[in-house]
């Protein structure tokens, strides 16, 4: 009696509207997948966009939005492309400093003051700080600021 042979397993789900089935890849997110998503995320709050407003130009949902900020799902080319158009950035914008943070990881471990600058922009707090700091028009007064900042900083260590 010969077997017969087993059918393969489709990595796929129920059929979407168009009536063809929704492919699931198996491929988990790398590096390079996490530091495209942190860049989506930097370009989007150097814009003031939420991720609710980005979504619906995109025609997406907030969650995906999400899950590709997080490095959590990656983001297909035909998408990419048109993150960027609505970004205004080249599709290349999201792999700057991808080399540099190779180089850094296999040379030398950073130590936690040598933050990626990248990620705290993206912080509402930073950009935040940054903003009312710049607003203040007189520079005397500015670098007072600053030397309150570095005497809280020194005080927080001891």
């Amino acid at each position: 009696m010969a077997s017969e042979p087993s059918p393969k397993k489709s990595k796929s789900r129920a059929p979407n509207r168009r009536g063809g089935k929704i492919r699931i890849s198996s491929k988990k997110p790398t590096q390079v997948d996490e530091h495209v998503g942190k860049r989506l995320r930097l370009r989007r709050n150097l814009l003031g966009l939420s991720q609710d407003e980005l979504a619906r130009r995109l025609g997406l949902t907030s969650q995906l939005i999400q899950k590709y900020e997080a490095g959590e799902t990656r983001i297909s080319a035909s998408r990419l492309y048109s993150i960027a158009t609505q970004l205004a950035v080249p599709i290349t914008w999201f792999f700057d400093e991808l080399q540099d943070k190779k180089r850094l990881s296999v040379e030398s471990k950073q130590t936690s003051e040598e933050q990626d600058w990248s990620e705290l922009v993206t912080k509402r707090e930073s950009r935040q700080l940054l903003e009312l700091y710049f607003g203040i028009t007189d520079e005397r007064l500015r670098r007072k600021v600053m030397e309150v900042a570095q005497l809280l900083k020194a005080t927080d260590t001891e």
